[in-house]
């Protein structure tokens, strides 16, 4: 695999970062003189970063355009430094803001540690304790040569499971999907992480079968990171004057019904009757026309209810909406509403294959071509998605 540096020198892969933190609606750390404070990450944009700085506190620390700051961050649980340039203030949909530089160069901190790759979600495995007990852990960062593990909630102290130098053995069966048991010792101990060297009597095919899957692995994130940009920029869901996420959408126009039912979440009503009209011997059909807010609280109509979401079995977000983006209110209704319901979201054919994987990472089945409409294809792609689910 060969090692690699893990700073963030290329200015997409930066931007990348900040949209992360934006999302997250996480915050970072900056440094001016004595001053320290932590502030949100309201917008990111190609050339800048918008910081939820309020004005008193842009008073008290005496920034002007050209300050330079020092810029501290986590992106998957990886710290960084940079250094930023203020460049002014003003408001975001009313919100006291400022902005500062995008920086150059995020410089990677801690770079003793085994984590040259840490995914999205950790990865369970199974590792043995002092006791040759076998314990559920999971696996935060993988690194050339060795990882970090967390162990199983409720351990008080890392060292009472594995004490520094210890050796365990830890298993990828879940992750590599064939049994990967590596021998290692403990070289550190994190923030509730111990940091496992794989040993040098370790059978080599298994060492390379775990640096191949590292490999795989991280450039499987790099692809779902680059169809997750958006090079337009990202503002952050929350920020004060901004229609409210969390506020019910109105309720849904039943256009056909019909079970099952489909809820066709989109600004353009021709594109609802259309679908209504295409679909109606098969499916019923509601549409929604408010997307800056929660979508189950406005299906009570329909069924929804504290469990389940009643009769709708399958969501359509049409590319065009209200308020934000398709992909954003895909992460929202994923991620936030915990939504089980599978969900696709419709737009132009130009580009499908790239759509296709920005939707996937939004969280969505797949990407559904109704511009151009064929009602053929439509059908097909909505009878297959339902069949996945039932």
């Amino acid at each position: 695999m060969g090692s690699r540096s893990l700073n963030k020198e290329d200015h997409e892969a930066i931007r990348m970062v900040f949209q992360r933190l934006c999302e997250a609606e996480d915050k970072v750390e900056l440094h001016f003189g004595a001053f320290k404070g932590e502030f949100r990450v309201l917008a990111e944009a190609s050339d800048r970063v918008i910081l939820g700085i309020s004005e008193v506190e842009r008073g008290q620390w005496r920034l002007k355009p050209g300050s330079r700051l020092t810029l501290n961050l986590l992106d998957r649980g990886l710290p960084f430094e940079a250094v930023v340039d203020f460049q002014g203030h003003g408001r975001l949909h009313g919100a006291e803001a400022c902005h500062v530089t995008l920086p150059r160069m995020l410089r990677a901190m801690d770079t003793h540690r085994l984590a040259d790759f840490s995914p999205d979600r950790p990865v369970p495995c199974a590792f043995g304790d002092q006791q040759n007990n076998v314990r559920d852990g999971t696996a935060t960062a993988f690194g050339e040569d060795g990882l970090e593990l967390a162990p199983p909630e409720g351990t008080r102290i890392l060292g009472d499971m594995l004490r520094l130098n210890a050796t365990s053995t830890v298993e990828l069966r879940a992750a590599v999907g064939d049994s990967l048991a590596l021998p290692v010792r403990v070289a550190y101990f994190g923030e509730r992480v111990w940091g496992l060297r794989i040993l040098d009597s370790a059978d080599p095919k298994l060492v390379g079968r775990y640096r191949q899957w590292v490999m795989e692995a991280r450039h499987r994130q790099e692809q779902k990171d680059r169809s997750r940009f958006n090079p337009g920029g990202l503002e952050a869901t929350r920020i004060p004057g901004k229609p409210d996420p969390t506020r019910a959408s109105a309720a849904p126009r039943l256009l056909v019904d019909k079970d099952p039912l489909l809820l066709v979440v989109a600004e353009d009503e021709a594109l609802c009757t259309r679908l209504a009209e295409a679909l109606g011997r098969k499916y019923g059909v509601a549409a929604l026309d408010g997307s800056q807010g929660l979508l189950k609280p406005s299906l009570a109509t329909l069924g929804a209810g504290e469990r389940d979401w009643g009769r709708v079995k399958l969501v359509i977000i049409h590319q065009r909406i209200r308020a934000g983006t398709a992909s954003e209110l895909c992460r929202r209704l994923v991620k936030k509403e915990g939504c089980p319901l599978p969900v696709l979201l419709a737009g132009q054919e130009e580009d499908a294959e790239l759509k296709r994987n920005r939707a996937i990472a939004a969280g969505a089945v797949d990407h559904l071509v109704v511009e151009p409409f064929h009602i053929l294809s439509v059908l097909r792609t909505l009878d297959t998605t339902l069949a996945l689910f039932n």
